[in-house]
Formats: structure tokens, sequence, C-alpha cells
């Protein structure tokens, strides 16, 4: 099995890859390079070369913008998918390296949250070199025009990736345009952006790594040492991104190194003195660079171990989802609601289509007699067997329960931390690889039927190329909510003024508290420059074991405020106990003050609660209940002795709706300190 270009039966002899049968020496590649440096209108190509994937990248750019619409022809400071979930944690993401390189702080840890223990970046999907990447757009604009540059820039980016990384293996350059759109504008991708997820959507770096892969093993037009250094970079580029997407990219060019040196170990024999030296060089530049890097992440300061995402046991995606878009256009459920998209529903993340799918079948039947097309029909077919979880959803009932790999592969230490239907981006990489070598060799075959076909071969080729842009393209503003609807976000007014009796950088403990699910302190927080820092966390942070602590055990301060704060659960009642609790934790993360405003489960409530606990009422300041509290935490005893549902009850009065002290007042009453 020879998967290099070179020409077949059905090929001319302009086809890409012709030398490929034949390594290139170091000296001939030596010779190769001195005339390229050395030539005078190396810099004018240089120029040439960076301004045509300029105005490339510019082009694939047109549609995101058409996507974003409602961002960029507005205020793109002040509007997101939602002021909540993943995208307000997104925000913070994007905030937290531009604020820790200009205070000199360490990018992959903050202690601006969960006071006193902080939090560990990189055992989260913080996607830690976008947000460097953009840190002068951080500087200039805020945290939140850059989280919707990088949402922008993701699907472009994405597709240009795979425009430059397949345009070196192909003749037909046009056909590296459709491919592009398949895998930018992608269903999986799309889904992505519109909850805010920044690290799973700037998928720059997968097309290179599998092209570079393909370079060493099987083209070998380049030196050992640049191979080697080139994939090195991509390796730690992907780490910095999303340590998970580089997993599954080593996952899976290990299933295509095994079976091409399974099915064509002879013709890998030749190639073997430069593809070893090179892999090494590749394995070791990289293990040298990321051990400590991957040490911090599973086992440094607060890093989390064990299953991160609850659902990842049936995270995979629907069989039938691979062509049928289901209930596009419905509004969103609860769970999608609260992940952080508030507009209407879209195609699940599998969904290519038809036009997608027949696309695929005609370049596997084009390109059929090239090797490539089955190796990449391969990785194609594993990559959404593993997207389909541990176990099937929404296939036909005759299918059953059959046995799935990844409820093997999921009981592994690192894969386990891996939601299976990340794994669907990769598959519309392998879906647009092969679409574009497929359509490579529909314009270099000879002999076509007829003769006038064959006197108007580009120009049909050129068709169909077309053709599957639009039906890649199209079925993303047909299906999914396009322009992506947008909310405005607001820091409360007492969050953005300064106060001169706050200290340097206060700790505050924040109703709505900040927890997984419940991200709007920490949005807060990033807009007003982390001018104060954080009580809790809506990120992954470890428990005594080790594990996601969530919103903590029954009976812990965390689980009480998050009680507080979201619903579906019991409001705490203020007992003895849960009173005890919160002035324990009061104190233990070192709290200045604690502030209940913006939105929550009932602020005028948890204003009650707050008064009992604390013993004395708030101040009320610009639509916030303020307590300030001394060193050391609460000073003054509980106010027991009322019930917080009656006060709820006396607040709720007509003539108290105006009030907003009268819930603590009637706490400090039944408690007989009026």
């Amino acid at each position: 099995m020879d998967v290099s270009s070179r020409p077949t039966p059905d090929a001319g002899p302009g086809e890409p890859g012709q030398s490929d049968s034949f390594p290139q020496t170091d000296e001939t590649s030596d010779v190769g390079r001195r005339a390229d440096d050395e030539g005078p209108g190396r810099a004018q190509r240089v120029v040439r070369t960076v301004a045509f994937h300029l105005l490339a990248l510019a082009c694939f750019t047109v549609p995101a913008v058409l996507l974003w619409w409602h961002v960029w022809s507005g205020h793109p400071s002040s509007v997101l998918t939602c002021g909540c979930g993943d995208p307000a944690q997104e925000v913070w993401f994007m905030a937290w390296p531009a604020w820790a390189i200009a205070h000199a702080h360490n990018v992959f840890f903050s202690g601006a949250v969960n006071v006193p223990h902080g939090a560990n970046l990189l055992s989260n999907t913080s996607g830690t070199l976008v947000a460097v990447v953009l840190a002068p757009v951080t500087w200039l604009f805020g945290p939140v025009t850059a989280t919707n540059v990088a949402l922008t820039l993701a699907p472009a980016v994405s597709a240009w990736a795979c425009f430059a990384a397949i345009r070196p293996i192909v003749r037909w350059k046009g056909s590296a345009i459709p491919a592009a759109l398949v895998y930018g504008y992608s269903s999986a991708i799309v889904t992505s952006i519109a909850f805010g997820h920044v690290s799973v959507t700037v998928l720059v770096i997968p097309p290179f790594l599998f092209t570079t892969l393909h370079e060493i093993v099987i083209r070998q037009e380049h030196s050992v040492r640049r191979d080697g250094l080139l994939l090195a970079a991509f390796l730690i580029a992907q780490f910095f991104i999303s340590p998970e997407i580089l997993v599954m990219c080593l996952l899976l060019g290990a299933v295509g190194l095994l079976v091409v040196m399974v099915v064509g170990w002879r013709q890998l024999r030749p190639r073997a003195g430069h593809a070893l030296p090179a892999l090494g060089l590749a394995a070791g530049v990289t293990v040298v660079l990321l051990a400590y890097p991957t040490w911090f992440g599973l086992s440094g300061p607060q890093a989390v171990s064990g299953m991160l995402f609850a659902l990842a046991p049936v995270a995979g995606v629907p069989l039938s989802g691979l062509l049928v878009p289901g209930a596009y256009g419905a509004a969103v459920n609860e769970y999608q609601r609260f992940g952080g998209y508030l507009g209407r529903n879209g195609p699940p993340p599998d969904y290519v289509g038809w036009g997608v799918a027949l696309a695929s079948v005609g370049a596997l039947v084009a390109g059929r007699r090239r090797a490539l097309t089955w190796l990449l029909l391969l990785l194609a077919a594993a990559t959404f067997w593993l997207a389909l979880g541990a176990y099937l959803l929404g296939g036909p009932a005759w299918l059953g329960h059959p046995w799935q790999p990844w409820g093997e592969l999921s009981t592994l230490p690192v894969l386990k931390e891996i939601l299976p239907d990340q794994f669907v981006p990769l598959l519309t990489l392998f879906l647009a690889f092969l679409i574009a070598v497929g359509l490579d060799a529909l314009h270099a075959a000879r002999g076509w039927p007829m003769s006038r076909l064959t006197s108007h071969r580009a120009l049909l080729t050129g068709v169909a190329t077309a053709a599957v842009g639009a039906v890649a393209l199209v079925p993303v503003f047909v299906t999914f909510d396009a322009p992506l609807r947008v909310v405005p976000i607001r820091t409360p007014s007492y969050l953005r003024e300064a106060t001169p009796t706050r200290p340097p950088s206060p700790v505050l403990l924040t109703v709505p508290f900040a927890v997984s699910g419940s991200a709007a302190p920490m949005l807060w927080q990033a807009t007003e420059g982390m001018r104060f820092r954080l009580a809790g966390a809506a990120l992954k942070t470890p428990d005594a074991l080790g594990g996601p602590v969530g919103s903590g055990p029954p009976g812990s301060a965390r689980r009480i405020l998050t009680n507080l704060t979201l619903g579906g659960t019991r409001l705490p009642t203020g007992t003895a106990a849960q009173l005890a609790t919160v002035r324990r934790a009061l104190g233990a993360w070192q709290v200045d003050e604690v502030v209940v405003t913006g939105a929550s489960r009932d602020p005028v409530y948890a204003s009650g609660f707050f008064t009992m606990a604390l013993g004395v009422a708030p101040a009320f300041v610009r639509g916030a209940w303020v307590w300030n509290l001394g060193p050391g935490g609460a000073t003054t005893s509980a106010a027991t002795g009322s019930s917080l549902s009656v006060c709820r009850g006396f607040a709720a009065e007509p003539g108290r709706r105006g009030a907003p002290l009268s819930m603590a007042e009637c706490v400090l009453f039944g408690a007989g300190r009026a």
C-alpha cells in the first residue's frame, strides 16, 4: 500500500507526487535549498505567498462574519451569545493570560479565583495559546472583543489551515477550496462556536499535523531536521490550544501509521532512513518541551484528575445525525440555554448532510486507484466509530447495542477526560481531504468516456468543485440560527465603579456564586480588569480526592451557595449548621465583601440568608446588597430566630417591593435586633 500521490494508471505524468517514489537525498535537497536561498526572487516569492494566503484567509472569513453579523454590525465589546455558561467562562479564559502577561504572572495558573487555592488552567479547556496570541486585542479592546474575534476567526482559520495543508498533496489546487469549507464550516465547529468553545474550534493545527506526517513518512521532499522540528512545533502548539485534541490526533495518527506499516511495509522500507529520524527528532523535542506543562496540567497545583465531565460516558454523537439534521430551528432546550446559547437549535454536531456525503462517495470513486483515498476513508470510518462514544445512540433497532471501542478506551487515564463527540471535527477533516484528493483525481483522469468531456475536463472539474463548496456552505445558513443570536452583557453597576473604601484586590463572594454553571461573576471580573478576586470559580478545581469538586458535597458551603444561585433544588433555610458552615467558609476563603447583585435564583432571599448568617444588615449600594467584613470574616453572631420563607413573603408584599432592605429588616426583627 503506497499512499503517496504519485501517478497511478488513471493519472497523467503531471500528477503530484511523480517523484515521491524516490526520496531526495541530503545532497540533492541541499542543492535545491541553496538554489532557493540564493535566488534573487526568493523574497518576492515569500511576499507573494504570504499575500496569497492572507487573501485566502480573508475569503474564508466572509462566511464567519455573516454568521456573527449581529456582533460586528453592533458593539463587539458588549455582546455575547450569552453572558452566562460557557461563553462567559471563555471571556475569562481570554482575559487571564493577557492580564498575567501584563503583570508578570503565570499564564497557566490563576490566584484570582477559587481563593485561596487558585485554579490550574491546564486542567481546564482554557485554550491558552489563543488567548496569548490575542492578548493585544484584549489590552486594546477588552476580553469580550477578543473572545468575539476568536469565535469569528475559528472557522475561518480552520478552513484556511485545511486549504493550506492539502495544497502540496494535490495538483488541482482548486480542490482545496471545497475541502476547506467542508472542514472549517462543519456542523461540529459551528455548533461549538455558538457555545463559545474556542479551544475546540480553533482547529488550525490538525490539518498540518496529518499532512506533515504524510510528508515525513511518504513524500519526503524536505530535510529530516525541517520535518522533525516542524512536526514538534505543531504538536507543542496544539497542546497549548487543546491537549484533548492533541491526544485524539495522536491516537488517529497512530492508527494511520499502523495501517500504512502493515499494508505498505515494502514501500516504507526505503523511506525509513528519513521517517524514523524525523519522527524521533519530533518526539524528542516535544517530550522535552512539554514535560513540565504536562506534569503541571496532570499533577501540578490544583490539577484535577478523574472524569472531568459527568456526561463523558454518554456524550457520543447519534448515528442518525450523520445525514439527518434533526429538529433544527426549534427553540433550544434548557440544557442548551444553561450551556450558553439562547437562540434556535441547530443540527447535531456530526451532521454532514447528503451533499457532503455524496461528494465523499464521488471522491472515493474518482480516486479509487489511489491508496491515499482508502487510507483517508479508513481514518474517517475509525474517527466516526470513536465519535459514537461508548453506547450507540440513534441507531436502528435491528442493530442493537454493538461493541464500541470507546467503551474500552474511555477507561484509560488520559482518554477518560475526553468527550467522544470532540472527534467529529477530525471526521470532517478526513472527509475534506478525501474530497480534495477525489477532485484532484477527477481533474487528472485520462481517457474520459467521451472526447467532448475530455476537452472540457477542467471546466467540469471546476463545476464539481464549486458544487461541493456550495453543498458544504449552504446548509450552515439553512440549518443553523444564522446570523447567530447575541445578547447585550453588562457588569452590575456596583462592580463597575471602584469603591474608595475597598482594599486593593479584595476577595468578593458574590451571589450568583462562581461555580460550575454560573460563570457570570468570572465574566464581571474579566471585564473589570481583574480588579477583584473571587471566592469560588466556574472552573474545574479539585476536591479532597483530586476529582472535580463541582457544586460540592451536600451540606458544604459550595453546595449552599450553589443552591442560592441555581434552581432545581431546595433553597437553604438558614439552619444552624448551614449558617455555621457559611461563616467558616467566609474566613477560610479570606472574603472581604459579600455582594448580592445581578441575576440569580432569588437575590432578595439571598440577602436575607446572608443577613441571618452575618448578623447585620447589608448596605444597598447601586443595586447590590453589600456586607463589608473585617479580617478573619464575620465578627457578629448569626441572627437566628426568624423564618426566611416568612420574611420572603413579607418582602414580597405590594407595599414593600420597592424597599430592598425589607427582607433583612424582617430577619433582624425576628432575631430581636431590629
